[in-house]
């Protein structure tokens, strides 16, 4: 293969994720993120908090050595089966392109800052880099990527959820060619037609167009006639364990675009350059999972969708079909507590083979609820909850910390919730403005909720205030109830639990939270240093957010950046739980 050949390098990934094997790297990618950024001290504080709770178990791990309880040890045993599996957007990416018959190359995010001898090869062959930026989050962790990938002799596409968001306003860059907006399914063979004619001859899809910016041209799929989503190739995973040389447990699986919700804080509803819900029928992912069951060594399918339970015909088709079939696959999904405070459809799901759920639960107080329109209330979150424990059905939540709205009463109320009916998992997630266009960034959400944004464009974390509650002091919130819930034994921390999630087992609950219950009261030296390093961090994030407030937009309409990060469901989907900790894939 000599430099510049056609081929296809597909980088896919998040910048900071749960896979991460060198603390040195992983310091580094941040490092660079750090760089990129501006006024980034309320992304720092986030991560801080979210790095106490997964320093102290692991110092818990390492203290208890071999007198780590039987359950304890067995459930961190079997971690490994999730972790390798690649990201869906990969294997999208290379099914795709193998129909185009066009030769490929995959390297991780991680792999890129690694800059292996392998990796610098792989680089060197490829005259193209499809780099995917479905987790990464906006341009401050996009930008440290694009100058260890562009050489004088390659082209780079840059496409993905952020793509999606970027591409209304964002003038591009000079080392991203393209910038790809849409539905990679009718975009690739497009792509490679402009790989094959030597970078010249680039034609939009038929239902696209191409759009020219300062520095980088826009290619947009445009949307299907239909909602039905079936003609999309099926993935091929069997194809992806033969590249990789192994067997994956987990596969992960998509067949929703968009949502039939429009949560004040979410954008889903918006990616994929397209706004209405559409989906795949039960028939066709009862084929594809029959097909995976039979051509791979897949135990469990993850589904990435916004919404898995809805239309709810086909759920009760698709559970029908998966038991008429025998069809021998544990699967993950994520649901709107609605849809399951039924317990005759959390019965169902257990019985086509349903393993965990994940719920946006957001808040335990109704107002909260109601300023997020969720369109849910208190109850049946309650209800959904019980159905899970009842019919033993794994439930992960995520809690949304610092809505409009938020205060010490609202959070005590969550807690209180939590308490009475304890789910399996938990996640924190903190409120974000980064998402631009979100319905909670409207002028007449800014006026109800008196909130004030940063428009910073280069940073993860924008600074916010509104009449309840400041990003000053958000992080401690966050904090004091990850505290709370750890050392009270009211439910498993996520992100500190996440490696062996896939595997667990309700009978190992007590031992794992008493585990938890001593990594987060057991060391009071390491807590006195996190002490001190959050207050230190609290005085540079108050003198930077006093420093930048002057030039705050006081209206929507002068909110305009295009720097936005992809805020959807696979932070309720905890795919990602280290990078995602905003609000929204999540993952679905």
């Amino acid at each position: 293969m000599i430099p510049g050949a056609d081929k296809v390098l597909v980088v896919t990934g998040g910048l900071l994720n749960e896979k991460e094997t060198s603390v040195i790297r992983a310091a580094r990618k941040q490092l660079l993120q750090w760089r990129a950024a501006e006024s980034a001290w309320l992304d720092l504080k986030i991560k801080l908090v979210m790095a106490e709770s997964l320093v102290c178990a692991e110092v818990a791990r390492r203290m208890a050595g071999r007198n780590l309880p039987e359950k304890v040890s067995a459930y961190f045993n079997r971690a490994a089966s999730q972790t390798g599996t690649p990201e869906l957007t990969e294997v999208v990416l290379t099914t795709l392109l193998r129909q185009e018959q066009m030769p490929y190359a995959t390297a991780t995010v991680d792999e890129v800052f690694g800059q292996s001898p392998s990796f610098r090869q792989q680089l060197a062959e490829c005259n193209t880099v499809f780099l995917s930026a479905t987790l990464l989050r906006d341009l401050s962790e996009v930008v440290p990527l694009l100058k260890l990938l562009k050489t004088p002799h390659n082209r780079i596409v840059l496409g993905g959820a952020l793509a999606n968001l970027l591409a209304d306003e964002w003038p591009g860059v000079p080392e991203v060619d393209l910038l790809a907006a849409g539905y990679g399914e009718l975009l690739v063979p497009a792509l490679v037609r402009y790989i094959r004619s030597g970078f010249t001859d680039l034609v939009a899809p038929p239902t696209g167009r191409i759009e020219r910016r300062a520095h980088t041209r826009v290619v947009r799929s445009g949307v299907p006639d239909s909602r039905d989503l079936d003609f999309l190739p099926t993935p091929d995973w069997a194809q992806a364990e033969r590249d990789y040389g192994r067997r994956f447990d987990m596969l992960y699986y998509e067949s929703v675009r968009g949502c039939p919700y429009r949560c004040n804080f979410c954008n889903y509803p918006y990616l994929f350059d397209d706004t209405r819900f559409r989906y795949k029928s039960a028939q066709k992912i009862a084929d594809d999972w029959q097909r995976y069951t039979e051509d791979t060594g897949a135990k469990y399918i993850t589904c990435l969708d916004s919404l898995f339970t809805m239309p709810r015909a086909r759920l009760s088709a698709l559970c029908n079909e998966l038991v008429r079939r025998r069809i021998d696959v544990k699967w993950i999904c994520y649901a709107r507590a609605d849809d399951i405070a039924h317990e005759d459809i959390v019965r169902m799901m257990r019985e086509a083979g349903a393993h965990q759920v994940q719920i946006g639960i957001e808040s335990g107080d109704q107002q909260q609820l109601d300023n997020m329109d969720k369109r849910c209330t208190v109850e049946a979150n309650h209800r959904a909850l019980e159905n899970c424990r009842k019919l033993g059905l794994t439930s992960i939540i995520s809690l949304i910390v610092g809505f409009p709205g938020e205060t010490a009463q609202t959070l005590e109320h969550t807690y209180r919730f939590l308490e009475a009916t304890p789910p399996d998992f938990y996640f924190l997630a903190t409120f974000s403005t980064r998402v631009a266009n979100v319905p909670i960034l409207s002028e007449k959400n800014r006026r109800r909720f008196g909130l004030r944004t940063d428009n910073n464009p280069n940073t993860v974390a924008p600074y916010w205030e509104h009449d309840t509650m400041s990003s000053a002091t958000v992080g401690n919130h966050v904090r004091a109830l990850n505290e709370r819930l750890m050392q009270n034994r009211i439910a498993l921390n996520a992100p500190m639990f996440y490696s062996g999630m896939l595997g667990y087992d309700i009978a190992q609950r007590e031992a794992l939270l008493a585990f938890q219950h001593g990594a987060a009261t057991g060391h009071g030296v390491l807590k006195g240093g996190f002490d001190l390093a959050n207050r230190w961090l609290d005085r540079k994030l108050a003198r930077s957010i006093e420093k930048n407030r002057l030039a705050w937009p006081e209206n929507a309409s002068a909110h305009t950046s295009v720097l936005t990060e992809f805020s959807g469901p696979d932070s309720t989907k905890l795919r990602n739980p280290i990078a995602l900790h905003r609000i929204a894939p999540e993952k679905p």
